[in-house]
């Protein structure tokens, strides 16, 4: 693991493009797994709603979450003790783990279960022939050895390559729409538009804001972080150009979408409740191929979103239940070589595969009902980010700055405020 310490701090001092390309593994790995089917439905819906007014919303999102991932990432890396996020949590109160723990097991099955889903079906949509649940098979197994592994740097370079081809696809999509630059621009400029979408214009900006403060999937980075062997402080630097890239890359394929939204859907006033009608109306106006090229694009985004939510909810429950249980005899150096790690990774694939059977909900709906049970961990993961990290006892000279600082409280308040909006 020195080797690996030694060559991140290489490339943070400069060691040229390609370098820095080798190094992006754990960054990519977490930004997958914040992608998911409900946020490329969102930005369709947004965009075939709106057009582009709400285009600076999704652009301030990723922004404010890029600022709370990296400051959760500095403490991994730059906190006075040398421990991890989670066993500070845990140091805390129990508390933590306990509510992670179950977290991870409930939300992260159903979060797997309807990224599979939607994996499946471009896969059946895109060959045009067979059943969703053999494709959902079918992926289940290829992720469960993928993942299964303990090798963290091919895991890497695998989605390295993946999400290279699926940018390349999604981006000669949105430029097959011709989008205008100008209305593209125009919508990075803050301005609210009337309500005369399908859907409230602020229920629209408070979903896509207010979800990134405390969403679990921020926990990854530095779970991965440990697991492809960056723990020294000399690496940071290099990590938050790794981690902005990431999220810049995350953000592009999500906008391709949000152009398809604003150019061809809102034009012939055509409304999106799943997947599907985003590539029948393509299939509409750009021909077979446009549809193809979507379902190649979104399926390959799904499936790596997929594996990465499925690695990322299996580790931070090992961590965690190796913080309630830390005498554990089974328990290894890293949690991929845990046998508690390659156990729960076939049970929660297993089960994640149970949705995509014929009498279980629709993906919309799972995806909702997992927002919704997202808001009773929100706030908790967002009150401790900014206990820890803004503070001198764990940080030293490294505490967040002032606009950090503002940034954690803003977002925090509005974690909590959905909580309380969701049962009034």
């Amino acid at each position: 693991m020195a080797q690996n310490n030694e060559s991140t701090a290489t490339a943070a001092k400069g060691g040229g493009f390609i370098e820095f390309l080798k190094k992006l593994g754990p960054s990519i790995i977490t930004v997958l797994s914040w992608l998911g089917a409900g946020d490329i439905i969102t930005s369709a819906v947004s965009g075939s709603s709106y057009g582009y007014a709400l285009m600076w919303v999704l652009v301030l999102s990723y922004l404010i979450r890029f600022v709370i991932v990296n400051c959760m990432q500095r403490f991994e890396l730059m906190n006075v003790n040398g421990e991890g996020m989670i066993h500070t949590w845990a140091k805390m109160t129990k508390l933590f783990p306990i509510i992670l723990c179950l977290g991870s097991l409930i939300i992260g099955n159903m979060t797997v279960g309807y990224i599979l889903l939607g994996a499946a079906q471009c896969l059946m949509w895109l060959l045009g022939f067979g059943d969703q649940i053999v494709y959902a098979l079918i992926l289940a197994v290829l992720m469960f050895v993928l993942l299964g592994g303990s090798v963290f740097s091919k895991l890497e370079n695998v989605f390295k390559v993946l999400i290279a081809a699926v940018v390349l696809i999604l981006i000669v999509l949105a430029v097959t729409c011709t989008p205008n630059p100008v209305d593209i621009a125009q919508g990075l400029l803050f301005s609210i538009p009337s309500n005369d979408g399908a859907y409230d214009v602020m229920i629209v900006i408070l979903g896509m804001v207010g979800a990134v403060a405390g969403s679990m999937g921020n926990l990854f980075q530095g779970i991965n972080l440990a697991e492809g062997g960056v723990r020294d402080a000399s690496a940071y630097k290099g990590q938050t150009k790794s981690l902005l890239f990431s999220v810049v890359m995350g953000a592009i394929l999500i906008l391709c979408v949000w152009v398809v939204g604003a150019e061809i859907l809102r034009p012939n006033g055509i409304e999106v409740n799943t997947l599907q009608d985003i590539g029948l109306a393509l299939e509409m106006y750009l021909g077979v191929f446009g549809a193809k090229l979507f379902y190649l694009g979104i399926g390959g985004t799904l499936f790596c979103a997929g594996a990465s939510c499925a690695l990322g909810y299996t580790k931070l429950f090992v961590a965690n239940f190796n913080e309630l249980f830390p005498n554990r005899q089974s328990r290894a150096e890293f949690i991929q070589q845990d046998k508690l790690y390659t156990v729960l990774l076939a049970i929660m694939i297993a089960v994640a595969f149970l949705w995509s059977l014929p009498m279980m909900p629709s993906q919309v709906y799972m995806t909702l009902l997992t927002n919704a049970l997202q808001v009773f961990v929100v706030p908790f993961i967002a009150v401790g980010v900014l206990l820890v990290t803004a503070s001198k006892k764990y940080m030293g000279d490294h505490t967040n700055n002032i606009a950090e600082n503002i940034v954690l409280v803003i977002t925090t308040v509005l974690a909590i405020v959905s909580v309380v909006q969701t049962f009034l």
